[in-house]
C-alpha cells in the first residue's frame, strides 16, 4: 500500500466515511455443535460484546484512522450506552447514533463452532429501532460531506433508498454490503437500490441471490458472479470468497485477489473488517488490486480472535501481515504466518 495509508499528512486528508447499519449486543457462545430441538449443548466460552454490521464497520474504519459517522439506532438502556461509549472511545462521531426511549437494544446470539464457523440467532429490526425519514434528513449534512457512504441490508430498503438518493445528489459514492443474506421475497426492493451503488461487496451466496435470484445451489465462481453483477451496471463488484480471498470486476477487468493464511477462531466480523478496509483504501486513492489485498488482510486478521468488535485490526497490523506474506512468497513460498 502507499505511504499515505494510515499516515495522513493533515486531518483534512483523512477519509470521511458515513456508515449505516445495526448496533446490537452479541452474546457469543463457543460450542462444539448446534443443539437439537429439546436438547442442549455446553458452551466452553461465553462473552457479551458490542456488534452489528453497522457498529463493526464504523469501528473498523475508525481503527484505520478514518473520520467516521455512524447512522444507527439502539435502545436507551445500558447496552445502548455501552455501544455509544465504545464508539466514542475509538473516535467515531455518534451524533447520529440514536438511543430510542422505550426501545430495547437488540441482542444477537452468536454460536461459534470449533472451526470458527458461526451461526446467528437474532430478530428483525423492531419498528422502534428503524431509521425514520427525519433521522435520514438530519444526517444529510454529514452524508453530503462524506467521501463514501457504507451501508448494509440491516437497514430497511426504503430507508436506504432515501439515503442513497441523498448521496447521489452530492456525488458521494455508495458501498453496499448486502448482508445479512436477503430474503428472495425482498429482492425487488433491493434491486431498486442497485442503480445507486458504486461498490457492491457481497459474499458468494449474496452475489448469487442478486445475480440469479437463487442461493448457493446455483453454481458459479466468485469471478463469474462478480462479472454478472458488474455487467448489470455496478461500477465495482467485489465478491468475497472466505479464505480464498475475493474476486473483483470493474471496467478495468476481472481479477482474483488471494486470501492470507490464517488460523480461524471466529469468522464473525471478518466481512465488516474487509468492507471498511476496502472503503478506506479506495478513498485514499489506492488501485483496486492494492485495495483488495488490504481488505483481504483485514479479514484474515479478524478471524484470529473471538468476538467481532474486539478483533478488528489497525493499519499497522494489516501492513505487517502483507509484508510478512510478501517476504514468505519470495523466500519460501507461503509459510504459516500465524506463528
Amino acid at each position: 500500500m502507499g505511504q499515505r495509508m494510515g499516515e495522513w499528512q493533515t486531518d483534512a486528508d483523512r477519509p470521511d466515511i458515513v456508515v449505516t447499519g445495526n448496533s446490537v449486543m452479541d452474546l457469543l457462545y463457543r460450542v462444539r455443535s448446534l443443539p437439537k430441538w429439546s436438547g442442549a449443548v455446553p458452551a466452553s466460552d461465553v462473552a457479551v460484546l458490542p456488534g452489528g454490521k453497522g457498529f463493526n464497520q464504523a469501528l473498523a474504519a475508525a481503527r484505520l484512522d478514518a473520520r467516521v459517522h455512524l447512522l444507527s439506532a439502539a435502545g436507551q438502556d445500558p447496552w445502548g450506552t455501552q455501544l455509544k461509549e465504545s464508539l466514542i472511545a475509538q473516535g467515531v462521531d455518534v451524533s447520529h447514533l440514536l438511543l430510542r426511549e422505550g426501545a430495547v437494544t437488540s441482542p444477537v446470539a452468536v454460536l461459534v463452532g470449533p472451526g470458527g464457523e458461526t451461526s446467528f440467532i437474532g430478530w428483525k429490526q423492531p419498528p422502534l429501532l428503524r431509521l425514520r425519514d427525519a433521522d435520514i434528513e438530519a444526517a444529510r449534512p454529514v452524508v453530503n460531506g462524506a467521501d463514501m457512504l457504507m451501508a448494509t441490508l440491516e437497514i430497511h430498503p426504503a430507508a436506504l433508498l432515501r439515503l442513497f438518493r441523498i448521496a447521489a445528489e452530492s456525488g458521494v459514492p455508495v458501498m453496499l454490503n448486502p448482508g445479512p443474506a436477503p430474503d428472495p421475497a425482498d429482492l425487488p426492493e433491493i434491486c431498486e437500490l442497485l442503480p445507486y451503488v458504486d461498490v457492491l461487496v457481497p459474499n458468494r451466496e449474496e452475489a448469487s441471490l442478486l445475480a440469479h435470484g437463487v442461493g448457493p445451489g446455483e453454481p458459479g465462481s466468485a469471478e463469474e458472479l462478480a462479472e454478472a453483477l458488474h455487467g448489470n451496471g455496478i461500477r465495482v463488484v467485489c465478491v468475497t470468497d472466505a479464505d480464498r480471498g475475493c474476486a473483483v470486476a470493474s471496467r478495468e477487468g476481472t481479477f482474483r485477489s488471494p486470501g492470507f493464511p490464517s488460523r480461524v477462531r471466529d469468522t464473525n466480523g471478518a466481512s465488516d473488517a474487509f468492507c471498511s478496509a476496502l472503503a478506506v483504501s479506495m478513498v485514499a486513492g489506492e488501485g483496486l488490486r492494492a485495495a483488495a489485498s488490504y481488505a483481504n488482510a483485514a479479514g484474515a486478521l479478524t478471524v484470529r480472535t473471538v468476538g467481532s468488535s474486539s478483533a478488528l485490526p489497525d493499519h499497522r497490523s494489516i501492513r505487517q501481515l502483507i509484508s510478512a506474506s510478501e517476504s514468505a512468497s519470495v523466500e519460501t513460498g507461503r509459510g504459516d504466518l500465524d506463528e
